[in-house]
């Protein structure tokens, strides 16, 4: 075999170097090229596309609702809380499994600022007034909702206010009056007949229960027996903006002489 002077030894040894070089940036960048296109498969969502579930699931809910109030009005349903328990038990997803929650608490709201709980003094609509003028709402909303309009749910309109206290007349407190315990006076203030008014100021809670109860004016031997009676009664929710509220009123428990 005929020996390799030294200029094509060193000629290999160069050819070698270029070889390994050219591997090696093939190498490098075929992992380069696997590295983007994992990074392409990760979907990207649009503006558009992040707001289309939540619009869908409002038009679902809103065709719900809708169905609610005409079965209502099919079957004289009597109270708004027949309306409002059918609507809650609808499902809490859509056909796909997806949860529907943000949009059935939106339509839930809606309906029941349209269905007031009304109080003695204050008749309000009849019931299948009301109905009817809520689908008319709702079916309003859906259009809106279904042509692309609505691109995110809004704060519902009902979504609870700051609670305050509130003051309101012995008039509509009376109105408000659902349990009223008779004081049973003591035998002495009986027997002197001792009569007259005994004025009370109180706090009633969102619950309709007395919360607080002052003494402001009154004979003595029947204050007593007036505060025990009264701790007991019960009343009807005031409602502010169809929301329950503290009120503040005053009591006023006539005794006649005969007592």
């Amino acid at each position: 075999m005929a020996r390799l002077s030294v200029m094509e030894i060193e000629m290999l040894r160069r050819n070698a170097l270029l070889v390994n070089l050219i591997v090696l940036s093939a190498s490098f960048l075929a992992s380069q090229t696997g590295t983007f296109q994992g990074l392409q498969t990760v979907p990207q969502h649009s503006p558009t596309a992040a707001v289309e579930p939540i619009r869908a699931s409002l038009v679902l809910e809103l065709d719900r609702a809708i169905n609610v109030l005409k079965r209502g009005l099919r079957e004289n349903w009597e109270t708004r809380e027949q309306y409002l328990s059918a609507f809650e038990k609808t499902p809490n997803t859509d056909r796909t499994g997806r949860p529907v929650t943000d949009a059935k608490k939106f339509v839930e709201c809606v309906m029941s600022a349209h269905f007031r709980t009304h109080q003695i003094w204050d008749e309000g609509p009849p019931l299948g007034v009301e109905a009817q003028r809520t689908i008319g709402e709702l079916t309003k909303r859906r259009d809106t909702a279904g042509q692309g309009e609505a691109a995110e749910l809004r704060p519902p309109p009902c979504a609870d206010p700051a609670l305050r206290k509130v003051t309101i007349s012995a008039g509509v407190a009376a109105g408000m009056l659902r349990t009223r315990i008779v004081p049973v006076f003591p035998a002495e203030a009986i027997r002197n007949h001792v009569s007259g008014m005994v004025v009370l100021h109180a706090t009633i809670s969102t619950k309709g229960r007395v919360e607080a109860l002052q003494v402001i004016s009154g004979p003595a031997p029947l204050q007593q027996a007036t505060l025990d009676a009264v701790w007991q009664w019960t009343y009807r929710p005031y409602l502010l903006n169809n929301r329950p509220v503290d009120v503040e009123t005053t009591i006023n428990i006539v005794v006649p002489p005969s007592h």
